[in-house]
C-alpha cells in the first residue's frame, strides 16, 4: 500500500487467489456460530510470495476493555459494516461478510477505503471499480489482460462483492456460501480461459442451491 492510500490493482488470478484464502479463513472461524473475526482489514492479512494469505488478530478483541474509549482510524470504521460501528456493538458473522466485500473491492482496485464505499459510490460502485482499473491501464499498469475472460471472472467477483456488501445484514451471503463462489469461479476459469460467452449471475442464482444444513471442514 502507498503512503497516500492507494495501491495498484491486483491481477484477477491473484484476486482470486487472495480472496479464496481469506474466505476459507472467515469459514473456518464462522463454523462455531458464535465466533467473529471481528476486525477484518488489508492491514490484518499477511501475503506470501505465491500471495498465499492468512488472516492474523483474530481473537485479540477479546482483551479490549469495554471501559476504555477507543477510537477507531477512517480505515478501520469504513471496513465494519454499518450496523456495528458503534464499538460498544458485538461484531457478528454478516458483518464479517461486509468487512470482506469491502476487502475485496479494495483487492480489485487497491483502493483504501477511507470513506464509505456504499455511501459514495452506491449502485455505481461496479463502474467506479472498472473506471480505476482502466486508469492503471492507461497509466502503463495492466492489472488485467484485456480480454474477456478477464473481465469476466473480475465481474464475477465484482457481484460476490457487491452481495457481500448489502446493506441488510439478512441480504449478505454467509461465508460459506461466499467461498462456493470464489472456488466456482476460479475452477471456471481453469477449466475453461475462453468461455467468452459465459455471464455471471447473479449470486443468489449460485446460494440458493447449497443446502443449508451442509457442513463444510477445511
Amino acid at each position: 500500500t502507498r503512503t497516500n492510500g492507494g495501491g495498484k490493482p491486483l491481477h484477477w488470478t491473484s484476486c482470486l487467489k487472495i480472496a479464496e484464502d481469506l474466505a476459507s479463513g472467515l469459514l473456518y472461524i464462522h463454523q462455531n456460530p458464535g465466533l467473529t473475526h471481528g476486525n477484518l482489514k488489508s492491514s490484518n492479512v499477511l501475503l506470501g510470495p505465491d500471495f498465499e494469505s492468512c488472516l492474523t488478530d483474530y481473537g485479540l478483541t477479546l482483551f479490549r476493555d469495554p471501559e476504555s474509549p477507543e477510537e477507531l482510524g477512517a480505515a478501520t470504521f469504513f471496513y465494519r459494516a454499518p450496523e456495528c460501528r458503534d464499538i460498544r456493538k458485538s461484531s457478528t458473522q454478516p458483518a464479517d461478510v461486509y468487512s470482506f466485500g469491502v476487502l475485496l473491492l479494495e483487492l480489485l482496485t487497491g483502493k483504501t477505503p477511507f470513506q464509505d464505499l456504499v455511501q459514495e459510490h452506491g449502485s455505481d460502485i461496479p463502474q467506479w471499480v472498472r473506471s480505476v482499473r482502466e486508469e492503471e491501464t492507461e497509466s502503463g499498469d495492466e492489472p488485467t489482460s484485456g480480454n474477456e475472460t478477464s473481465e469476466g471472472k473480475l465481474q464475477s467477483l465484482l457481484n460476490i462483492a457487491m452481495a457481500c456488501i448489502a446493506l441488510a445484514p439478512e441480504n449478505r451471503p454467509m461465508m460459506r456460501e461466499v467461498l462456493k463462489m470464489i472456488t466456482d469461479v476460479r475452477a471456471e476459469a481453469q477449466v475453461s480461459s475462453n468461455s467468452s460467452e459465459h455471464s455471471p449471475g447473479r449470486w443468489s442464482g449460485t446460494v440458493q442451491s447449497l443446502p443449508r444444513e451442509e457442513q463444510l471442514s477445511i
